[in-house]
């Protein structure tokens, strides 16, 4: 049973910023941003791509992030004005990101099994304390988007998704917050990407493929979830990055369990969807109120 709940925590935690982002970006800006992709695979590239030629950890870490930045501010560029949809200039932005991440790392594959990176001391010393090292750090960062979501730059945001009309009556310039509000999702891409790499020792082109999909599946079922076992239909600021925890914790927990029945990986991602399907289809009739 530890073993199992191990396995669930591993996989959870690397992928919780990436949620956090996919939550931002579907819930608060009312954006379906597939750049989150390309923002993944740019900040492992660019991570591992800086310690392979020896910069420390720390500055490749901060530049991987600053890159998934520079990528939701381009993306959020190509939509300004409203001539191009979201969803469009997404799908146009991971196409030129995963180039420019092949340009930057030379190669579709870095290892770094062999360097020294944030986290490998930790994991030398035990894997227990490595992974209560990444845990920290991503307890961090989730705190951190928690506050400044609280804030007025969060309130900013959420007025953009709902009614961007009253935001400019306010004063506030729609594109700076447009931008503001992708380079935080994309930085937090990044941000996951750059653990991720460190975390399974490498950098692949193709290790973001599927992952925004994977990430509004798993924020979906956690509203809805947070939802069922909630009075209230509102869910808050923190009950939004609480409802996205719940559900990459569900989603994982069903991918550990199909494992461990010794599901063949290849009919994995169909068994996924089929049981996704059934808990969001139970968790909408049960919300459903009765016809007296």
């Amino acid at each position: 049973m530890l073993q199992l709940i191990l396995s669930i925590l591993t996989n959870t935690l690397p992928f919780l910023p990436f949620a956090f982002a996919v939550a931002i970006s579907f819930n608060v800006l009312r954006a379906t941003d597939m750049t989150l992709d390309g923002s993944f695979v740019l900040g492992a590239g660019i991570f591992a791509h800086l310690i392979v030629v020896n910069v420390h950890p720390v500055i490749a870490a901060f530049v991987a992030v600053a890159a998934g930045m520079l990528a939701g501010v381009f993306v959020a560029a190509i939509q300004r004005g409203g001539r191009v949809d979201p969803l469009l200039a997404g799908v146009l932005a991971t196409f030129i990101l995963a180039s420019i991440s092949l340009i930057l790392m030379g190669r579709p594959n870095i290892s770094l099994l062999s360097y020294t990176t944030l986290i490998s001391p930790a994991f030398k010393a035990s894997e227990f304390h490595g992974w209560r090292v990444v845990g920290c750090y991503i307890l961090l960062t989730c705190f951190i988007i928690i506050l400044l979501f609280r804030a007025g730059v969060g309130l900013r945001l959420r007025a953009l998704g709902d009614n961007p009309q009253l935001l400019m009556r306010l004063g506030y310039s729609l594109e700076a917050n447009r931008m503001l509000g992708f380079a935080i999702t994309n930085g937090l891409a990044g941000f996951a990407g750059m653990l991720s790499a460190q975390i399974t020792g490498f950098a692949d082109i193709g290790m973001g493929y599927g992952m925004t999909l994977t990430g509004i599946g798993a924020v979906i079922l956690g509203r809805q979830l947070l939802r069922f076992f909630s009075r209230s239909s509102m869910v808050r600021i923190s009950g939004e990055f609480f409802s996205a925890l719940l559900g990459v914790l569900f989603y994982f927990s069903i991918m550990v369990i199909l494992l461990r029945f010794d599901v063949n990986p290849v009919y994995l991602k169909m068994c996924m969807g089929f049981v996704l399907i059934f808990f969001l289809r139970a968790a909408f009739f049960v919300r459903q109120p009765v016809n007296t």
